[in-house]
């Protein structure tokens, strides 16, 4: 696939999986054997992951900051916005609205995403859900 079509792909899972909610997506898009950070999870694994996302945050969004694609590989720089309502991460429901970020680098492999390199900003998360203390340098 051309640089182009890698870029539309990753586009088109955020838009369906987190801003659509449709996880039967992943099926599409994510390769069997996905790897997130070095960890084989699979299809399922990520799934579970964006369940649990959408549990704590059930009105969750994800818009692009910055994409870039280069070959089988696509960078993207994204604001997560949503309303803590559900239990997160061991947190109870806050009603606290937050946003937060996250960069990764996707690498690609026979038209779905094989590999996910990247950082969330959970602790900047955490912080606006009284969950984690303010850092300062």
């Amino acid at each position: 696939m051309s640089s182009d079509a890698n870029r539309e792909l990753v586009e088109r899972f955020y838009q369906q999986v987190v801003n659509e909610r449709r996880l039967d997506a992943i099926d599409e898009l994510l390769s069997e054997d996905f790897v997130h950070n070095g960890e084989q999870r699979g299809r399922e694994g990520q799934r579970r992951t964006y369940e649990a996302f959408f549990a704590g945050f059930p009105d969750l969004t994800s818009e692009v900051v910055e994409i870039l694609a280069a070959g089988d590989e696509v960078a993207v720089h994204r604001r997560w916005t949503g309303t803590h309502e559900g239990l997160f991460q061991g947190v109870e429901p806050t009603g606290r609205r937050v946003e937060f970020e996250s960069t990764a680098i996707l690498r690609l492999r026979d038209g779905q995403i094989a590999e996910y390199r990247g950082v969330v900003d959970l602790l900047g998360l955490m912080q606006q859900l009284g969950a984690a203390p303010a850092v300062s340098f």
